[in-house]
């Protein structure tokens, strides 16, 4: 990854703000050229350092008003093990996201469902029926919230 400067954070703070804004938009709040701002938003893109742009879609508005997170612990844990299960979980529709861990469990998974019913069925057939599956821990979530401007990123704007 290249190595971010003030200019690039002042960049990366407007696009977590907003990514829909035209490049002669961004250049204007940044106080760039709109091809020097076009070519240093290509190469942040170009070095990782921007993933991606997407739209944050409600889960409830898709009909899956319930989200739960689930932590896994896996025996053996292996790489292929983890691998594998991690694998079979990106299959299963109402997976959102998975993360690795340390601790007690090995990870956590994130779904959304239509409803309890289908949770269970998630849960019991898919998620603790799982070859190397030990433990797991389904708790529901009541409400999410999350950061859309990384916080080192976001004072730079104040």
């Amino acid at each position: 990854m290249t190595n971010i400067d003030e200019v690039d954070r002042r960049l990366l703070a407007e696009l977590q703000s907003d990514a829909r804004r035209s490049n002669k938009a961004l250049a204007a709040a940044v106080g760039l050229a709109p091809s020097t701002t076009l070519a240093r938003v290509r190469e942040l893109e170009a070095s990782g350092a921007i993933r991606g742009y997407h739209a944050e879609v409600d889960p409830a508005a898709l009909g899956r008003d319930i989200e739960a997170l689930i932590s896994v612990r896996l025996s053996p844990k292996t790489g292929d093990l983890v691998g594998n299960f991690v694998e079979s979980l990106w299959e299963l529709e109402p997976v959102v996201a998975v993360t690795l861990l340390t601790g007690p469990y090995d990870l956590l998974v994130h779904v959304s469902v239509p409803g309890i019913a289908e949770l269970r069925t998630l849960v019991l057939d898919h998620i603790a029926g799982f070859d190397g599956v030990v433990d797991e821990q389904t708790m529901m979530v009541f409400e999410h919230h999350r950061k859309h401007v990384l916080g080192e990123v976001a004072r730079l704007k104040a």
